[in-house]
């Protein structure tokens, strides 16, 4: 049986609406996208997906599907009904849940309810899951300004055709995005013994600050220690220096705002700590290949 068939036996909807007005059925799933053969068993894929909005109340009542689903709240929120237990979706969450394990519902809650959904089957999938403690369902609050959300949105304006470039596409999107989510339910690595305190500090204070400025002699005087040698020390403990780990960090918020809000280029670049609007985007264009401006017009919803 295909998927889009699968998925609309699975689903029931619940309202107090008269059933007319509801929408199909395969609404909720969004797309269905074309499957390639040749990949379809061998890399992680997208069977539907698409950008949605429930904007009365009802509860989608899903029968065990075969395929896990990933599903990102942006605004309003829902819940999850599953095996008695009822769990909040609020804005900024995101689920991923094994659709094949038990029945479940999905609840309208806060109006409108807008979120990113898709399914999605492959091999890759079991596997995260038995490497950590997974059981049925995860459910977190991404970094506003990381590379998970910017991963998904880059696969929802991904092409639904069989082109297997585009399934490859798809695969690594998909493969970074369970390697961020299921990273975060590993056991946590004993910390170097090489790796000094001040390296973490200012690890963690680039995580968070990153807005402000920053130059390798602020270092030098903060930690009283030859920029040379945090440089080499910082390289060393996380693979690159530190004012490019800074960088990553600004470009990284600076895509979600290109997603997130209707900035101009060079209000984005204060945002994230750039005063040259240039230097900001001839660093973008070197990390992501295009401007800032081409890549927010390429990746709308």
């Amino acid at each position: 049986m295909s998927f889009d068939l699968a998925y609309q036996k699975a689903l029931t909807l619940e309202s107090a609406i008269p059933p007319e007005t509801l929408p199909e059925n395969t609404y909720f799933a969004g797309v269905f996208y074309e499957l390639c053969e040749a990949a379809a068993e061998q890399l992680p894929t997208v069977l539907s997906g698409g950008s949605l909005e429930i904007a009365s109340s009802l509860t989608l009542s899903f029968q065990a599907l075969d395929c896990r689903m990933l599903l990102y709240t942006k605004e309003g929120s829902g819940s999850l009904l599953m095996r008695g237990a009822n769990h909040a979706l609020q804005a900024g969450s995101l689920l991923y849940l094994d659709c094949s394990k038990a029945p479940f519902s999905l609840k309208a809650e806060q109006l409108p309810w807008h979120y990113i959904v898709f399914s999605l089957r492959g091999g890759l999938f079991p596997v995260c899951e038995s490497l950590t403690p997974f059981e049925t369902f995860l459910l977190t609050q991404p970094d506003p300004h990381g590379t998970l959300l910017r991963n998904i949105r880059q696969l929802l304006s991904g092409n639904t055709d069989k082109n297997l470039r585009n399934k490859l596409r798809d695969a690594g999107l998909i493969t970074a995005i369970m390697t961020e989510l299921f990273s975060d339910l590993l056991p946590a690595e004993d910390v170097k013994e090489d790796c000094a305190p001040y390296l973490l500090e200012l690890r963690h204070y680039l995580d968070h600050f990153y807005k402000e400025p920053l130059l390798l002699s602020d270092l030098e005087a903060r930690y009283h220690i030859s920029k040379y040698h945090i440089c080499r020390s910082f390289s060393t403990a996380f693979g690159v220096p530190p004012l490019r780990y800074l960088n990553k960090k600004r470009l990284e918020a600076a895509v979600n705002l290109l997603f997130s809000t209707d900035k101009k280029i060079h209000e984005i670049a204060l945002a994230v700590g750039y005063e040259s609007t240039n230097h900001f985007i001839n660093l973008f264009k070197k990390e992501y290949g295009t401007t800032p401006q081409a890549y927010r017009e390429a990746h709308q919803n």
